[in-house]
């Protein structure tokens, strides 16, 4: 058939500069596992690449492909993983760099992909989705007039490909647009790509994914239900429509999609433990949802989502301490194990208390750089910070803990112990102090840390000499991931200015691509440079502030002044992301109550793209 057809033709061209790979027998192969994808055949897709990878581990084609599936399953880390493995059995294949450039992408390495994207062109000049692809990973970085280039490059060589060449090129068009702030043309961009694969629920979930980031939640609903009709069949595509749905925040299509993909998988855990959470959200069945966590874990007896889950419900909704502290020591098996006996239980507890250790340390690294004392981490806070965690999966269906609204619990809220930060600790015991709440989505504590200092308004209050202890909890169920870090200030002045980066620090990320509420620069087209703040902790007045290049050349950029929103910060953004590898100077002259004063000082950016994030450092730094 024509879809298959197509796929073929897709992965024979891009190989036509590749490494030589060993030839196999007609039959399943790399090709027709590609065609099942776009059939919306993701489980079969899956099951094929894995048999042709057990039978072939060193073909590098498969592995690539099985990275592209993956891929299109929101698969990110597995995602990455197979892609390397294919990279390191054919570093020179136009296919694989190609793969290779969207799961960097997609993984948020978007410095690794233009690197990697690079590459792929060159090893395959004449492919429209090594173009396309190259595109992507051009725009996110700022570099726009060259992903304009590559995408026209592509466009003209997908009239001659296949379908998914002419999607990928419109789709990514869209990706340009909508980097570049005009939603209208990345809107029509993804109905031209819809249009190129009508049959492909990819498409669609792209539209959906669209339309929730414009707050269109009624449009949304409307391609997840389209996309819900192209392939019934298919647990893997239920599970994706279900947590785009879940993004959606329209839990009754989300609880229809994990029950449909259980149905076709009854002991899945992801399916029964989602479901979990789908049953106090919408339905506020806690009973309900203890028993599918158990089922979850019963399924897969290590699955410690599922038993953090579990545990929270019995502890902020049952209100039963006894059973929740039995669930959390005596319910979980370790990794590697099937059913644990009893002196082999995670204790899921202490899990939590680990994990804001590992908050805790990155913070004081962070402050470290910053020429800050460490601070302490507070069991008490950490108890506030965790019960607010499940509070947001508890009342995901609440429009008021959207966007800002994420700080505050409602006194009818499930699991509700306060409104704000202050009362939630109040409510654990903790004495009454001035505190704060920084909160982010992301897999892991120190990829949370490292997104608020990378930011403005979050970084911020991380960063004050008046901190003194800091909690952290967070929760982890499928799709969802919340990471939440209250703070506590004892307000004593020092006339110390904080600065960051720091005076002499190095590897410097480049660029801020503008991932939080508030947004620190509206009117920007991300992304931008990487913020360079001034925090005082007492009233002050930014007269000038300069960003110049090696050169002496000033970097135009936006400055935010102190006052209340900064928490008497001054903060700047230069319009483009900074350069790789180069030492900028920092000039400010300011007035703190009502004294003049001048700071230089310089840092290093990042030496460039690298498939592992590179430790920032400054001179003195303790280890």
């Amino acid at each position: 058939m024509r879809r298959r057809r197509g796929a073929f033709l897709l992965v024979a061209a891009l190989l036509a500069a590749c490494d030589p790979v060993a030839p196999q027998a007609s039959g399943p192969s790399a090709e027709s596992a590609l065609a099942l994808m776009f059939q919306n055949k993701y489980a079969a897709a899956t099951s094929q690449l894995q048999d042709l990878i057990k039978a072939h581990p060193k073909d590098a084609k498969d592995h690539a492909t099985y990275a592209l599936v993956l891929n299109y399953q929101t698969k990110q880390k597995p995602a990455l993983d197979e892609a390397v493995k294919a990279q390191k059995l054919a570093p020179n294949d136009g296919f694989v760099l190609t793969v290779l450039t969207r799961v960097e992408d997609w993984n948020d390495d978007i410095q690794g992909a233009a690197r990697d994207g690079a590459a792929a062109i060159k090893a395959a000049p004449n492919s429209a989705l090594a173009r396309a692809f190259y595109a992507e990973a051009l725009a996110d970085v700022g570099r726009y007039a060259e992903a304009q280039t590559q995408l026209q490059k592509g466009a003209d060589l997908a009239k001659k490909g296949t379908d998914y060449d002419r999607a990928e090129v419109e789709r990514n068009w869209s990706n340009y647009y909508r980097d570049k702030k005009d939603y209208t043309q990345a809107l029509n961009h993804l109905k031209l790509a819809a249009g190129a694969q009508p049959k492909w629920v990819e498409r669609l979930l792209e539209l959906a994914r669209f339309s929730i980031a414009r707050q269109d939640l009624p449009g949304a609903t409307q391609y997840l239900q389209r996309a819900a009709n192209l392939s019934p069949d298919d647990a893997g595509l239920r599970e994706q429509l279900g947590d785009v749905a879940l993004f959606a925040y329209d839990y009754d299509v989300a609880k229809r999609a994990y029950q449909a993909a259980l149905k076709l998988q009854p002991r899945s855990a992801l399916d029964l433990k989602v479901l979990g959470d789908i049953a106090v959200a919408l339905d506020k069945d806690p009973t309900t949802a203890a028993k599918d966590e158990r089922a979850a874990i019963a399924a897969q007896p290590t699955d410690q989502e599922a038993g953090a889950y579990l545990v929270a419900v019995l502890r902020y909704l049952v209100k039963d301490e006894t059973a929740a502290g039995q669930a959390a020591k005596q319910t979980v098996a370790p990794s590697g194990s099937g059913t644990a006996p009893a002196s082999t239980y995670v204790d899921l507890d202490k899990g939590s208390v680990d994990r804001q250790s590992v908050a805790l340390d990155t913070v004081n690294r962070y402050r470290r750089l910053a020429g800050l004392a460490p601070v302490t981490g507070s069991a008490v806070i950490h108890r506030a910070a965790l019960a607010h965690a499940f509070y947001t999966f508890f009342n995901g269906t609440l429009p008021s803990i959207r966007d800002l609204g994420i700080h505050k619990e409602e006194s009818a809220g499930q699991g509700y112990t306060g409104d704000n930060v202050l009362t939630r600790a109040q409510h654990f015991g903790y004495p009454q102090r001035s505190m704060a709440e920084v909160i982010t989505h992301r897999s892991e504590p120190a990829g949370a840390v490292g997104d608020w200092i990378d930011s403005v308004y979050h970084r911020i209050p991380l960063l004050r000499a008046d901190l003194v202890e800091v909690g952290y909890g967070d929760a982890y169920l499928g799709p969802l991931t919340v990471q939440v870090m209250d703070m506590s200030y004892r307000e004593v002045a020092s006339g110390r200015i904080i600065l960051y980066p720091a005076p002499n620090q190095t590897s410097v990320p480049v660029a801020f691509n503008g991932n939080e509420i508030p947004d620190p620069a509206p009117n920007a087209s991300y992304p931008i440079g990487y913020p360079v703040t001034a925090t005082f902790d007492r009233n002050a007045r930014v007269g000038a502030f300069h960003l110049r290049d090696p050169s002496g050349a000033d970097l135009p950029g936006i400055s935010l002044q102190p006052g209340n929103e900064t928490e008497n910060s001054f903060a700047f953004l230069a319009n483009v992301p900074l350069k790789p590898g180069t030492i900028y100077t920092a000039d400010l002259t300011y007035t703190l109550n009502g004294k003049a004063g001048h700071l230089v000082w310089k840092f290093t950016t990042v030496l460039g793209a690298s498939p592992t994030p590179q430790s920032q450092t400054a001179a003195g730094e303790q280890r």
